[in-house]
């Protein structure tokens, strides 16, 4: 019943949009925070699946179903938000892995300025252990991406070509991204990655003018 009760007033607080955030003097209740983290994925990833794989992207009902995407991702990001200012990026050995996964999705799914204040201390963790390595590459790509800047790890593809293909945005050091992939923790090579995409994969793509 206790742990019942703190989870309420955590979703409760958390559900408060209009209200300031103020620092935490208290130890954070992981136990609680788990259960929001991942109720938090479960409706991110949920609805992915099925925009991507039951309905398609391509579908004429997919605009349903990406308005339920958008709305639930700015949720999350509210409540993320309130959990970011009170704790900052909690270490996953302290809420276990897929609870830490939310930090990931959510911020993944933002917007630029939320990734840029959040990807160093993102980064810091993953090199000590306390975050998905793979993750944070990741995230390092899609800021270069956003930024209009090749990409390091080969993860991220957009229909930035003028034939509106679904390709590899450009790769810095192309000939050797499978090498660093593997480091990083990525199971697929770029090609492997860029066919389960249905992406075209062109060695030496090059930025789009608009970007340079």
């Amino acid at each position: 019943m206790k742990q019942l009760l703190s989870i309420v007033i955590l979703i409760t607080s958390l559900s408060c949009y209009g209200q300031a955030t103020r620092q935490t003097t208290h130890k954070p209740n992981y136990d609680s925070l788990r259960i929001v983290l991942e109720e938090m994925v479960y409706k991110d990833q949920n609805i992915r699946r099925i925009l991507i794989d039951s309905v398609g992207l391509d579908s004429p009902h997919a605009g349903t179903y990406i308005k339920q995407m958008q709305n639930i991702d700015a949720d999350n990001q509210v409540k993320l938000n309130v959990i970011l200012d009170k704790y900052g990026w909690i270490e996953q050995s302290k809420i276990g892995k897929k609870a830490a996964e939310g930090f990931f999705y959510i911020v993944q799914h933002s917007d630029i300025a939320l990734m840029e204040k959040w990807f160093p201390e993102f980064k810091r963790l993953a090199s000590i252990g306390e975050a998905d390595k793979t993750a944070c590459a990741m995230m390092e790509d899609r800021l270069l991406m956003w930024k209009g800047k090749k990409q390091i790890y080969g993860s991220q593809a957009s229909t930035f070509r003028e034939d509106k293909k679904l390709a590899v945005w450009p790769i810095e050091d192309a000939r050797n991204v499978n090498k660093r992939r593997k480091e990083m923790g990525f199971d697929l090579t770029v090609e492997q990655n860029a066919a389960r995409l249905k992406a075209v994969y062109n060695e030496n793509e090059q930025l789009p003018t608009k970007n340079k």
